[in-house]
């Protein structure tokens, strides 16, 4: 296991504290502190005449005092080469990894830590290993199986191809129906809008259709594995102490009061907040059709699916349930929201305070592009979900 930034936020002590009451093994590759860590730098075993050297390798944007997070090929230049299997656990970003499996041709697997979606079928390394993770939301257990092929230094997942080939798939039908709603489109505006959506989706084509090559053009003897995602259900059972501690904490985060530590900063509230965003109740004045509509749709009710679970405090949910939050100008604290609770009108067209004492003057955005969208919709936040030809046309007005 590796401790990484989320359990970090939490402070080093509080981190070997659980870990040594819960006996969790954890491993911990290229961060130096003045005091040393009470973890390894590998852990070595064996597992049915197979011998794995596992490494944990944390972000370089670790913050801990006293500590550094030093250069992971660094730390990983003695892996075993050979007969070893090789397992990375990761809290780095893509680009790092990708660096990383370049920098150590040893590595067969990094398994990534902060991927909020699972990776349903692994992605390859440009060194011939693959990257895996099953979601850091605890919502799938990940089970990998191996088989060791004689004469072969890469590894291929038996499902790669076939599921690249759907996807591709998938994606092409996307573009035929996008294209025979263009040719019926009755208006410029739905046409625009619905030519932004093609060009989403040519894009998405190319991507796949490469990497589908890349998986045909696979050639040679190569280690074979199979990768599993097991949904933890409600029919798994819950670790009751475990269990107990997250509902204390959430218990703490009701009202005014956030946990003091890994949400927002704890003290005095901030002041409401009263700078360019207005709240949608400013729109509806003008534009009772669209707040009508606005209404009936989850937007409308983001920030109580919050509440409901009592995530509304937490520094990596609340932004993208309530309005203006990603904007230098808007709210930077969910205490200080007052009517900026939800995704409201504000959230696609821009911030309204010099529209509504001004319209004529001061237009906001009509026809807002999809990067709007995809500030929170970006595949990882929504575990994958998000598909603008889908969701889009659930939240677009019928009139201007």
């Amino acid at each position: 296991m590796l401790p990484a930034r989320g359990e970090f936020a939490l402070g080093r002590a509080f981190v070997e504290a659980v870990a040594a009451e819960y006996q969790l093994p954890y491993v911990v590759s290229n961060l130096e502190c003045g005091t040393p860590l009470p973890w390894p730098a590998v852990i070595e075993r064996a597992e049915g005449g197979v011998h794995f050297a596992i490494y944990g390798v944390v972000s370089g944007e670790l913050s801990v005092p006293a500590c550094r997070a030093s250069d992971p090929a660094r730390a990983l230049a003695g892996a075993p080469v050979g007969d070893t299997v090789v397992v990375v656990l990761s809290d780095q970003e893509e680009a790092q990894d990708l660096a990383l499996a370049r920098a150590v041709p040893a590595i067969d697997f990094i398994v990534v830590a902060d991927a909020a979606s699972p990776f349903r079928v692994p992605e390859p390394l440009p060194n011939g290993g693959l990257r895996l993770s099953n979601g850091s939301r605890g919502k799938m257990l990940g089970v990998l199986r191996g088989e060791l092929v004689p004469g072969a230094s890469a590894w291929r997942d038996a499902g790669t191809r076939a599921a690249k080939a759907a996807e591709v798939d998938s994606a092409r039908v996307r573009v035929s129906e996008v294209d025979k709603r263009i040719r019926e489109a009755a208006d410029d505006k739905t046409r625009d809008r619905l030519s932004r959506q093609r060009e989403f989706w040519q894009q998405r084509l190319a991507k796949l259709d490469a990497e589908l090559a890349a998986a045909v053009e696979a050639s040679g003897p190569a280690h074979r594995a199979s990768n599993e995602l097991v949904a933890l259900g409600d029919d798994v059972g819950e670790h009751a102490r475990t269990y107990d501690r997250v509902q204390a904490v959430k218990a703490t985060m009701s009202g005014a009061t956030p946990m003091a530590q890994g949400m927002v900063e704890s003290g005095d509230p901030p002041p409401a907040y009263t700078g360019a965003f207005v709240g949608s109740e400013a729109c509806a004045g003008c534009h009772p059709a669209e707040t009508a509509q606005w209404q009936g749709t989850a937007h409308a009710r983001a920030w109580a699916s919050l509440e409901g679970v009592k995530r509304q405090f937490d520094s990596d949910c609340w932004r993208c349930h309530a309005t203006g939050a990603f904007s230098p100008e808007g709210p930077g604290d969910p205490r200080s929201l007052g009517s900026l609770v939800n995704v409201g009108c504000e959230s696609c067209h821009g911030a309204g305070r010099d529209h509504v004492l001004s319209p004529g003057d001061k237009p906001l955005v009509a026809n807002p592009p999809t990067s709007q969208c995809t500030q929170c919709h970006d595949k990882k936040q929504d575990d994958g979900r998000f598909d603008e030809a889908t969701y889009r046309p659930r939240v677009v007005h019928s009139s201007p």
